[in-house]
């Protein structure tokens, strides 16, 4: 005898197979959405916005093989200079291929905007931060052979003495050692002409032959100058003293109160970068960093606290930096011309 099926009893007959099968069929599908997603599927590419040899190229060379070792993929450094680090923050920030990692410092992830408007990315809204990497006070440094005396008073008084007739060097518009020096020059009434290059190394040298007069440097490049009396060290921009300087004064200890600032470089990629493996990437870079001395590129012996941060970290670092930096620019008018 046939049983009597009513329409409904069919459809909840159904409805059950469909769920079953569902069911069976969901640890199948987890694993190919697993494989279609599982990053990096090529090699990837890590864009550093200065030029080979200094440090922040080495760090990044310094972590690659880490991170191919890690992922199993190539990470491929590219150097890519220019206007102050934003050639290469807009280059990671239109990367469409889910495998361009960025380098940056300051900037070009913070107030790159602010003084450029017609700049092709927005600082706050294109980027996935993935970890800060390390944190550093500059030195400013000068050429020592126009000196009358040492120290930082004696070159106030030089400065003063040439209104408009001396130059300092930064890394591009708009990074922080053109700003700290603008800042800088309002606050002392001093008047130094900008000039910008691509890098701390060509710009240490152009320092060294005279051919500009004072900037705000990194230890990883000054020192050996410094060392060798090439280059003459006036005061540090750190809360204390470098070890590597324990002579040199801060700014603070000069008589230029709240004025404490620092370099630092730190990992970012595009927005839509997936949060797990921004994460991921940041232990990779922090085990990295603590274990392996290669992997920190030599910075850690000029002064440079090795970090590796979460990403939180470096998301709330460039906000802050953004605030204080933007104020500046606002306070001295300060813009930059695409």
């Amino acid at each position: 005898m046939t049983p009597n099926i009513t329409a409904s009893t069919m459809g909840h007959l159904l409805s059950r197979r469909g769920a079953i099968a569902a069911i069976c069929a969901a640890p199948a599908l987890a694993t190919r959405a697993f494989a279609e997603t599982r990053w990096p599927r090529q090699p990837v590419k890590i864009i550093v916005g200065l030029p080979a040899g200094g440090g922040t190229d080495l760090l990044a060379r310094g972590l690659a093989p880490h991170l191919a070792a890690a992922f199993g993929q190539p990470f491929i450094v590219e150097n890519l200079t220019g206007a102050g680090g934003n050639v290469a923050a807009a280059a990671v920030a239109h990367a469409g291929d889910g495998h361009t990692l960025g380098i940056v410092q300051g900037g070009p992830t913070t107030t790159a905007k602010v003084l450029n408007p017609m700049i092709s990315y927005d600082p706050q809204r294109d980027f996935k931060a993935v970890s800060l990497l390390t944190r550093v006070p500059f030195v400013l440094t000068v050429n020592p052979g126009s000196l009358p005396a040492a120290g930082f008073a004696a070159w106030l008084d030089h400065v003063r003495a040439q209104p408009g007739k001396l130059n300092y060097a930064s890394v591009g518009p708009g990074t922080v050692t053109h700003l700290a020096m603008e800042e800088l020059k309002a606050r002392l009434g001093i008047d130094l002409v900008h000039v910008p290059y691509r890098g701390f190394p060509p710009a240490t040298l152009d320092l060294v032959a005279g051919r500009v007069q004072a900037m705000f440097n990194v230890p990883s490049t000054a020192l050996e100058f410094i060392a060798d009396g090439r280059l003459a060290a006036l005061a540090q921009t750190g809360a204390a003293r470098l070890a590597s300087l324990p002579a040199i004064p801060t700014l603070a200890e000069a008589g230029i109160r709240d004025a404490s600032f620092f370099g630092w470089a730190g990992m970012v990629a595009p927005a839509e970068f997936p949060d797990d493996t921004a994460m991921r990437l940041s232990e990779v870079m922090r085990e990295a960093l603590r274990a392996d001395p290669a992997a920190r590129g030599g910075l850690d012996r000029a002064g440079n606290e090795m970090l590796g941060t979460p990403p939180a970290e470096l998301a709330a670092l460039q906000v802050s930096e953004a605030a204080r930096w933007s104020t500046v620019i606002a306070r001295l008018g300060l813009t930059i011309q695409p």
